[in-house]
Parts: C-alpha cells; structure tokens; sequence
C-alpha cells in the first residue's frame, strides 16, 4: 500500500480545487494507495489570525511511512520564492517528488507544466488577423516568483515576434496573479481613457482580467469595441463577467489528473527511464471580450448549477453545527458523528493527540513531537465509534497511520493538524466521500473545534472523578496540583480559577463556530440569614443544594463554577435570551424540591443575572460583571416575586 501526500497552500482557491479534484478522481480507482490532502498555508503566514498553524500538517508528514509526496507547487507562490519553497520541502526530496506547475530545478524531482507557446501563438494571430490589432499589452504576474508567469511573457514576447508586432515595454503591467494587485497596477498607471495606448491585453490570469474589464469600464473604454480583452484559465469568473472573459482554458483539473497519474507510474515502474515532465495541452477560449461570439452555454449552465449547489453546501453546515453543538464528551462525539456521515461527506474519522498540546505562536518554528496516541477512531462502514481512554503511543517517525485499532484501507483523505488558536493537540485524517474541498476545510474547523473542546471538557470531567475516587491523604501526596487547584472542594464545582480557564476556552471555541452565548451570574438568596439563624454547617448544605440545582438547569457542555462563597458562574454556549424566564422557573422549581428534599427550615432561593457574549463581547471577566448588575436588578423582581 502507497502512502502519497498532496500538499497544497489553501483548498478554498478555484484553482486548487479543480487540480485536486483531478488528482482524487484518478487515485479513486487504485485498490493500492492511500491519498492524503493536506492543505498547508505556509509557515509564519501573516494572513488570517492561525492560519499559519496548519504548516504543523506538513512537519507530522515528514514520516518514513510517506512514499511520494505531489505538491502543487504554484500555489504557493504568492507567499514564497522558488528557493525559499524547495528549502521548505527538501526534506521529502529524498523520496518521490512531483511538482505542479513548477520545475524546482532540483535532481529527481519531477514536475508537470502546462506550456502556453503555441496557444499564446494562436491569440495573439486571432487579434492580429480576425480583429486588426497590432498594439498589444501584457498584464503579467511579475510581482510573484512564479515559472507560470516567467514562462506567459516569454510565451507572450516569442508570440509577438513570431507575428512580426512590437513589443512595448511600457505596456507590459505587473501584477500579482490578484484583482486588488491588477486595480492599484491600474489605477497607478492610467488616470483617463487617453492614457491607454494598445488595443488589446492578455492577462496572465482571469482574475487580473476582470479587474481589466472593471476598470477600462470606469474609464469609459468601451470593450470589445475599443479594447480587447484576455485571461487566463477559465475560471467562473470568465464565465460570468459581462461581458464574457476570453480566456485560456489550461484543464486544470485534467493536470491534476496528468500529476496523479505520472506520480503513480513514478512508484509502480521503479526502473524505468521515465521523462522529467509532462505537458499537457491548452485551448483558447474566445468570447465577448475580444469581440466574438460566447458558444459556451452550456458552461455557463453548469456553473450556475455549482453556484445553486453552494446553498446546498451551507445547509450542510448548519446540519453539521445543530448535530454536534450539543456534544460535550468525546464518547459523546464519537457517536455523534456516525448520525452526522451524510452531512459531512466524511465516511472515516481517525484522530491522534499529542501527550500533552504544544503551544505555537505565529512566529515559532513547530517541531512534531516524537510521539502520538490515538484519540478516536470513528468507521460507519463497520459501524465503529470508539473513544480510547488510553492507548499506546506511536513512533511518528516510522508511522502515522498504521495502528491495531485502525481499518485504513486504499482511498482518498484528508489530513489535518487538530488545533484550537495557538494550541496543537494532534492530528486526524478523515475520509473524503465529497470533493467539494473548499467545503470540506470549513467543516474540518467545525469538527476540529468541537473535538478540541470535547477533549479538554473529558480531560477535566477525568480530573474531577480522579478528585472525587481519591482520599484526602492520597489527593495531597499524589494529585497533580494542577487539578485541584481547579476544584471547588465544598461543590465539586469548577473553583474560580478553573471557571474563568475553562470558561474563556468556551467563549474562544465559540466565537470559532460563529456561536453567541450567555454567561450568568447567581448567588444564593439570604445565606448570612441561614448561617447566623441556622449554623455554617447548614449553610454550606444550601451551598451544596444550590450546585445541585445549577448542574440539573444547565447541559454537560456548560461551564460551572463556584466563584465564592454563595456566587456561581454559568457560561452557556448556544443559548437564546429568550429562554431566560423558562430558566429562572425551572430554577425556582428545583429549590422548592431541594427544599422539601433536604427538609432545610427555610426556602431555599437562588437570584440569577445574565449577559450576552459575542465576538465583540468575550472578555469573561467583563461579561460576568454585566450579569452581576443584571443580577441585582433581578433581584428585585425575583423577591417581589416570592412575597407571600
């Protein structure tokens, strides 16, 4: 069985997905290959708030048990240079090594291009010939170190020459494979119509196109009239633009099948002498921008097919987020998720934890540790959903798949780091029914998220029950004070500190998921009357009552804490405000049993306060001082209520 990794820098890009959908659909059909695409951002990547933690995914692959690795290389250009790309993956330079769309210039490492000479030679003869132009410009990507974009003009230049036109260097813009690079390129360029001296443009990809289209339009250029217009690669965009982008149609998804399919021979066909590249073929796509018709109608439909789907797509979310909001375990996961296959389009779960997360910040170089356990192991095809308390630790070095408890069979997956902000716990992979992979990264942050939170929520539910099965003599020599520090000893409750730790953690996991919440504040109604008229002792009954009634109200997945002597916290993701007074009910019911229950000489009554949380309210100490004052003024209407 071949293990193969296919690193590329963000799945939610066009481009990307079309490549990796070429590559799924060929090693589907192989009975002797498990796939693995890791979506990898780039180490230290300033873009988005932890984005940079996925580059962990690339560190844990450096395993022995890797035997190809297929990285689709032009991708990452916009954020590093050839030298500095090959310096980041030369460690898998000593096993196979496939390189899309750029040659890394490196021995035995072997790559796949798309070369565009002879289709920059037939647009360039179709202006020329079919519409008269002889002033031609080039918008290129010369901003980023990409051989795509060195190889468009030198194709673009050769092309001029070959049809006897000028090349004029003062017409050639410099962009950055981006509509915003292409717009300030634009705008710092051409002040007025007049400004614009050629008669045509070929851009070095759609997206620059577009913002071509855009711009001319705002300076009353009229197109294709007075300007024609090219792009390159045929994206959606091209599709949809108005008027429609001319364009080149480079396959992309058939070169990520060309890729797939040289990666495969490079392992079955050990000694043969197999080519260094291969080439696959371009088209040049001729619409409205260039002054011809638009024939291709029947991808217009299909694209506005895969734009309808996209509602599809959000349902799945949203179906994925009620199933497993309510989980607060693991075990409680690992079930969860066998109801949730069809949502997801993940018919495999295997998840691995680190013995303890390692903290990384933006700017560290993270390390895969030596060793990892498994976590989970969720297999609807054998109807498995197992949660593993304890397990061996694997080598990383020698493995990172092959496990007892593990059915991994040949097919298509998914890997991942298992973060959480700044903290890496692990890793998974999962098994992708869907191809959709722009898709399936945002769910992975659902599941990952969840997971994360269901781990430290089982990791402290554990600390409590090693708290509660221990004496006091054995919990002062041996607990880890860590643990008990954390543990209100009267309640059993989480302790101040360990509310407002685990209690933000929930916030920030939250906030993740796009989930509001509550946090309250509640006290015990009259305890110094109890304690001066009935003893401490009963006092720190009620005390222990109230817990009582708070852990019955409120779900598993909730946070609670005593924060004082009759003050506790509650944080409550997921929770509506409309809910409040069915609360406050349900708790004066509770007191009222807690009362006959423990036959207390007095009404037990708690008062309750509440605050919103939001993205733009999630500091817990400031949250819990809004449902402080919200608590006094509840307090009022709760006694008026309780008034004989």
């Amino acid at each position: 069985m071949y293990n193969i990794a296919v690193l590329v820098h963000n799945f939610s890009v066009e481009y990307t997905d079309h490549v990796l959908q070429g590559i799924y659909r060929y090693f589907s059909t192989k009975d002797n290959v498990r796939v693995f695409f890791v979506q990898t951002f780039t180490p230290h990547l300033a873009n988005g708030l932890y984005d940079y933690q996925y580059w962990a995914g690339v560190e844990y692959l450096k395993s022995n048990c890797i035997d190809e690795v297929i990285i689709v290389s032009n991708t990452y250009c916009l954020y590093k240079s050839r030298d500095e790309l090959k310096e980041l993956i030369r460690p898998f330079f000593a096993r196979k090594v496939v390189s899309i769309g750029m040659n890394l210039e490196e021995p035995g490492v072997y790559y796949t291009t798309a070369r565009c000479d002879s289709v920059y030679d037939e647009i360039v003869g179709h202006l020329k010939n079919e519409h008269g132009c002889t002033k031609i410009g080039f918008f290129s990507a010369n901003q980023v170190q990409s051989q795509e974009a060195e190889e468009r003009y030198e194709a673009f230049k050769n092309a001029l020459k070959k049809h006897g036109l000028d090349f004029h260097e003062e017409w050639v813009l410099s962009g950055a494979f981006t509509k915003s690079s292409a717009f300030a390129e634009l705008q710092s360029k051409f002040k007025k119509k007049e400004d614009v001296k050629f008669e045509a443009i070929l851009c070095a990809n759609d997206l620059m196109g577009m913002a071509v289209l855009d711009y001319f339009s705002e300076l009353g250029i009229k197109i294709p009239s007075e300007m024609k217009v090219f792009g390159f690669d045929n994206t959606s965009h091209s599709i949809l633009s108005i008027p429609s982008l001319a364009t080149v149609d480079q396959s992309i998804e058939e070169q990520g099948y060309a890729a797939a399919e040289f990666g495969y021979r490079l392992l079955e066909e050990k000694n043969s002498d197999l080519p260094k590249f291969v080439n696959t073929e371009l088209k040049a796509i001729y619409r409205r921008s260039c002054g011809c018709e638009d024939f291709q109608e029947q991808k217009k439909r299909d694209v506005f097919r895969a734009a309808m789907s996209h509602y599809e797509e959000e349902r799945r979310i949203a179906n994925l987020f009620d199933v497993i909001k309510g989980t607060s375990s693991l075990s409680d996961f690992a079930e969860s998720f066998k109801s949730i296959i069809g949502t997801s389009g993940f018919s495999k779960l295997m998840v691995f934890v680190l013995k303890e997360p390692v903290k990384v910040m933006q700017y560290d170089d993270f390390k895969a540790p030596s060793e990892a356990r498994i976590l989970l192991n969720v297999d609807t095809g054998n109807n498995i959903a197992q949660y593993y308390e304890e397990s061996g630790y694997i080598n990383l070095k020698e493995t990172l798949f092959v496990h007892e408890k593990l059915n991994l069979d040949a097919g298509c997956y998914i890997f991942q780091p298992v973060m959480l902000g700044s903290m890496q716990y692990g890793y998974l992979f999962c098994k992708a029914e869907r191809t959709d992979f722009g898709m399936n990264s945002i769910l992975l942050k659902i599941i990952t998220s969840v997971i994360v939170q269901a781990y430290d929520y089982t990791m402290t539910i554990k600390q409590k029950l090693l708290l509660e099965s221990l004496n006091k003599e054995l919990q002062a020599r041996n607990l880890d004070l860590s643990i008990s520090s954390k543990t209100d000893e009267l309640t059993q409750l989480l302790n101040r500190r360990g509310f407002m730790e685990y209690g933000q953690k929930l916030i920030f996991f939250s906030e993740e998921v796009s989930t509001d919440g509550i946090v309250f504040f509640a006290d015990l109604d009259g305890l110094k009357y109890i304690n001066d008229h009935f003893g401490h002792e009963c006092g720190d009954k009620a005390i222990q009552a109230a817990a009582d009634v708070l852990r019955t109200t409120f779900r598993k997945m909730d946070v609670i804490g005593r924060l004082s002597g009759d003050e506790f916290g509650i944080i409550a993701s997921g929770m509506d405000f409309i809910f409040l007074d069915k609360l406050r009910e349900k708790i004066d019911t509770l007191c009222a049993e807690a009362t006959e229950r423990n036959k207390f000489p007095f009404r037990l009554s708690m008062s309750i306060g509440a605050a919103i949380f939001t993205p733009q309210y999630k500091d817990l100490n400031e949250l819990l001082t809004f449902a402080d004052q919200n608590l006094y003024e509840q307090k009022k209407i709760h006694h008026e209520r309780h008034k004989n």
